[in-house]
């Protein structure tokens, strides 16, 4: 069988174990010689984004803690194992390489930020919907077998009406990240950060809402292209993170 379908097939069938609506709020708290591995697709794999920048906050504003975050952000990346038409070849899937990941070296906490690609720029369906939740959870069983907590991220949004793609004439020509859907943002994307807010896992420790900030900050924050942030939006992201987690020094 193929694995990913394997692999949301198994997940589903104990995807009832999730409860949406049962939040816990919970104050990350990290300690020396913590290591924080970051996973997600091109945006967190953006050389100087996020990831690097917490790295250098973290050395400046608590040099004694040695925290290590640890990029392994894979550009295309999806985990809903879906591809548009016209993307060129299957877009990578992140249970095809997440234990071999994991197996480099031990993370006290790893870090999730995927959506934007999973979607694949289409419309809206409960199908995919439930894809995507089939992705987080599996995303949080695997990384509880490890005794490694996450730290979930919303997608970040699809900023359209700043840097605008162009979009199919007509519904017969396929959407993609060359032209996505219209309502992608609206129908999809926000959806996606529903699923992640209120998704409730023990491994779970924080849930942090960056959509709404980069959307908020969207005219300064995109520039090139709709889907990845500029500089400034990797620093909102990076501060939104920081503001949302607390040191233990002793």
């Amino acid at each position: 069988m193929n694995r990913r379908r394997f692999i949301a097939r198994s997940a589903m069938a104990t995807l009832g174990i999730m409860a949406s609506g049962c939040i816990r709020e919970q104050k990350v708290k990290l300690q020396k010689n913590q290591v924080i591995g970051c996973f997600g697709d091109s945006i967190t794999a953006m050389g100087n984004g996020y990831v690097q920048m917490l790295q250098t906050e973290y050395d400046s504003l608590y040099p004694d803690l040695k925290l290590r975050f640890l990029n392994y952000g894979k550009s295309s990346e999806t985990v809903t194992g879906l591809t548009e038409e016209i993307h060129p070849g299957p877009r990578p899937y992140l249970f095809e390489r997440l234990d071999a990941e994991l197996d480099k070296e031990p993370i006290d906490f790893a870090t999730f930020c995927y959506g934007i690609n999973c979607g694949i720029y289409g419309k809206p369906s409960q199908e995919l919907f439930d894809s995507f939740k089939i992705g987080v959870y599996t995303f949080l069983e695997k990384i509880k077998q490890r005794q490694i907590k996450a730290i979930l991220l919303t997608p970040p949004p699809l900023a359209l009406d700043i840097v605008q793609k162009a979009s199919p004439e007509n519904d017969s020509q396929p959407y993609g990240y060359l032209n996505p859907y219209p309502e992608y943002d609206k129908e999809v994307l926000q959806e996606f950060k529903r699923i992640v807010m209120n998704i409730d896992h023990p491994s779970c420790m924080a849930k942090i809402d960056i959509r709404t900030p980069l959307y908020e900050k969207r005219a300064n924050c995109y520039d090139e292209d709709p889907i990845h942030p500029n500089t400034e939006g990797h620093r909102l992201i990076a501060k939104t993170v920081r503001e949302s987690i607390s040191v233990q020094r002793t």
